[in-house]
């Protein structure tokens, strides 16, 4: 009876070094002297319900070296709503490639979030013989992003404000101040826009150069015209085309009336609106209901017909017309510094 093989068969040894090369991990190159490294940044470390983080990823690596794109989904399924994400221009820079990958978030749940290491995969040729290309990976940085509430304050304990004190009868200093803090800061603007003026006067600019200012009725014009041009919804993204929609509105308003709509609330504009003796009527109640309108879908994810979200975007635009001093001469403003 002939003896068992005492080797193994050819066949079943190639199965086997297949097997191991196929389990095998990709090689993590965290040693600094790798070409190689990645960064991660964030545009806000603390931001509030409804605010748009970016979140990037920045690489730089030697020639001949390729990196597939992270994919950072996976840790922003809690707390925060896709937006948008997008690849910078490669730039070279001390003979480096650096490629910056970037995503957008809206915060939509109160909490802190500690982002953990992204991996991010690349092939590089090989040291022995550089015709062929070996897996490797990389790890991005941690990032903490903290998202707060609308109401929450430095130094309080809870998100609930309290009862405003009895206002007594002398005079309140309070109300006036920040008027004549606007002014100042108004003074302060016109002087620093002197100084830059006659600064760049000093410095003579081809014409060829110069390009002429928008005025802010064609820069929201324009806006307006981007956002359609989205057609976020047709794509049934109705919150975010209002809050883009929302601050195209406060933006011109804060031009218009100079006032720091996009920092105040409605309830703050709507005051200032309803004080102004300047303003026609049809210009106030127009104001006035369209910030509640767009509040209502950005933060009460309230419901709302396709037609009517056009109805308030052409609202929005022949507002913006009928206070177009080269439109119109009825629409006379009276700024805070002037009161």
């Amino acid at each position: 009876m002939p003896e068992p093989s005492k080797h193994i068969p050819v066949n079943l040894m190639i199965v086997l070094a297949m097997l191991a090369f196929e389990l095998a991990p990709l090689p993590v190159f965290a040693d600094a002297t790798i070409p190689i490294s990645a960064e991660t940044r964030v545009s806000q470390r603390q931001v509030t319900i409804g605010d748009v983080v970016t979140y990037s990823i920045t690489i730089r690596h030697d020639a001949g070296i390729h990196v597939l794109p992270p994919d950072p989904k996976a840790h922003f399924e809690k707390g925060f709503e896709y937006v948008d994400q997008g690849t910078s221009e490669p730039k070279k820079i001390e003979g480096q490639q650096v490629e910056t990958f970037w995503f957008k978030y809206r915060a939509d749940v109160v909490g802190f979030y500690n982002l953990p290491q992204i991996p991010i995969e690349f092939t590089a040729p090989s040291p022995d013989d550089p015709s062929q290309q070996l897996p490797g990976l990389l790890q991005a940085p941690e990032a903490v992003i903290e998202i707060r509430s609308v109401l929450f304050q430095e130094g309080q304990p809870n998100d609930i404000k309290d009862i405003k004190p009895i206002i007594g009868a002398g005079l309140d200093w309070q109300r006036y101040l920040k008027w004549i803090l606007l002014g100042l800061a108004a003074l302060a603007a016109v002087a620093g826009f002197f100084w830059w003026f006659m600064q760049t006067k000093k410095t003579s600019v081809p014409k060829s150069a110069l390009v002429p200012d928008l005025k802010p009725y064609e820069i929201a014009l324009a806006e307006l015209d981007r956002l359609q041009g989205k057609r976020l919804l047709e794509s049934g993204q109705f919150r975010e085309h209002y809050f883009e929609l929302s601050e195209i509105f406060r933006r011109y308003l804060g031009t218009l009336l100079s006032i720091p709509a996009l920092d105040w609330t409605t309830e703050e504009i709507g005051e200032h609106v309803s004080r102004s003796g300047k303003l026609d009527t049809g210009v106030r109640q127009t104001i006035l209901s369209l910030l509640p309108a767009t509040d209502q879908v950005k933060f009460a994810k309230a419901p709302v017909e396709l037609q009517t979200a056009l109805n308030h975007v052409e609202a929005v635009r022949d507002f913006i017309r009928s206070t177009t001093p080269e439109l119109t001469s009825k629409f006379q403003v009276k700024s805070p510094t002037a009161a």
